[in-house]
């Protein structure tokens, strides 16, 4: 079949178009189809009785070369509807030796008149279906043919001129061969990298979709982490100061007041929080002091009932914002745990900044628990998302987690941050005491 692409435009095209197109639907037939006619032409001229040509002239042999003619111009025109600029290896290597027969033919029937001058279509042809290699041997074979068929070249000056004319035309044959060869692996590239674009295109868009996607995710995680440790850290404490408020409340009337100031002040305090929270969203944040935010974590919790003891060691310039406060998160969590889960009388908080690493070391005196149980906990479980929320942060810096607990033995829970590819253990600091 033809190509479909060829009949619509056919169709679409006007009348004179469309006659227009099928006698030259390429360059290429610009150049072979006056050639063919004139071939015929100047057949009919050179072999009229008139003449007094010495050549056989008849109806019949007329007749023979315009309906060679035809198959030439058929062979040129459904080669491009039906294969378009380059037809396949096979089906080209035998058009091509159909066009030398027919061309022979013709030039036999001619007697070597204007007829030989079809040869310069032959590398042309060679050219565009197999490389210019396969022009370079075409042209040669035309060129030993058309000394063959004109074996006294040399004779006459007009021979001469016509041998020089033939030699320069294969010249420039295979010159503009090789320039349209050269056009259209340019263009075919062009083609290609505009796919290529366009595929890329895609699939960037499909990857900024992902990457879109992912930072919403993460995003949203981290406004998870950030309420479960900031907002429910300070509405456990309150929740506390409240039960110690009530439990007092007719006992010891002056401590009961004391708890519920407690429970105000820190509502307060879970509400400045909130407003940074969401300050922090809209700006680069502000700097972070660790020795001081433990601190006022720790004041609202100490009681007669829980004695928190906290150790800081180091400085604190010489760690980043964000392990700094994945620090502060973490010692949040485990204090937040302790209290709602673990009935501790006592805790120690250590803290050591190093050169090489931060560590934060967490124990306590409480029941205890069983890790593993607590780690295979699903996300919606209170616990198991701090400590998911918790690993999550960790695993933003690089920070690994171990934690230690059994059943009536308290809990140990200790966390390190490299700076560098070295890891320090807490043993070896000078710790100094901080109430």
């Amino acid at each position: 079949m033809f190509k479909d692409s060829a009949t619509n435009n056919r169709q679409n095209q006007p009348r004179w178009r469309s006659l227009r197109s099928w006698l030259a639907p390429r360059p290429f037939e610009w150049v072979s189809t006056p050639l063919y006619l004139c071939v015929f032409v100047l057949y009919v001229y050179y072999h009229r009785p008139d003449r007094g040509c010495d050549c056989d002239f008849s109806a019949a042999n007329a007749a023979l070369v315009a309906g060679m003619i035809l198959c030439l111009l058929a062979i040129d025109r459904v080669e491009y509807w039906r294969y378009g600029d380059s037809a396949p290896g096979r089906i080209a290597a035998l058009l091509l030796a159909a066009r030398i027969a027919l061309i022979e033919a013709v030039i036999y029937l001619d007697n070597v008149h204007f007829s030989v001058f079809m040869y310069l279509l032959l590398p042309f042809i060679g050219v565009q279906d197999f490389g210019e290699r396969a022009g370079y041997v075409l042209s040669g074979m035309a060129w030993i043919a058309y000394i063959i068929t004109h074996p006294l070249w040399y004779a006459a000056e007009i021979e001469v001129n016509a041998m020089i004319l033939f030699s320069l035309g294969l010249v420039f044959v295979n010159t503009m061969a090789s320039a349209v060869l050269r056009e259209q692996e340019s263009r075919a590239r062009a083609e290609k990298l505009l796919r290529e674009l366009e595929v890329s295109h895609r699939q960037l868009a499909a990857y900024a979709d992902q990457v879109a996607e992912l930072a919403t995710t993460q995003e949203r995680n981290r406004l998870a982490r950030e309420i479960h440790d900031s907002l429910g850290h300070y509405l456990t404490v309150i929740n506390v100061q409240l039960e110690k408020a009530l439990a007092y409340r007719n006992k010891k009337p002056d401590e009961a007041d004391q708890a519920t100031l407690d429970a105000k002040r820190l509502a307060s305090e879970a509400l400045q929080d909130t407003r940074r929270s969401v300050s922090a969203l809209r700006s680069a944040g502000e700097s972070f002091s660790l020795c001081r935010s433990l601190e006022d974590l720790i004041a609202p919790m100490q009681s007669s009932q829980l004695i928190i003891d906290l150790r800081f060691q180091g400085e604190e310039a010489l760690f980043s914002n964000q392990t700094l406060r994945t620090l502060y998160r973490a010692a949040q969590e485990s204090l937040t745990n302790v209290h709602k889960h673990a009935n501790a009388t006592r805790i120690d908080l250590a803290v050591a900044l190093g050169k090489d690493e931060a560590a934060l070391s967490v124990r306590d005196d409480g029941r205890g628990f069983d890790p593993q149980r607590v780690q295979n906990q699903p996300p919606g479980m209170e616990r198991g998302f701090g400590l998911q929320g918790l690993q999550e942060r960790l695993e933003l810096v690089g920070g690994t987690l171990h934690l230690e607990s059994q059943a009536g033995a308290g809990t140990s829970l200790l966390i390190r941050i490299p700076r560098a590819s070295t890891v320090q253990n807490l043993e070896g600091f000078s710790w100094r005491r901080r109430s």
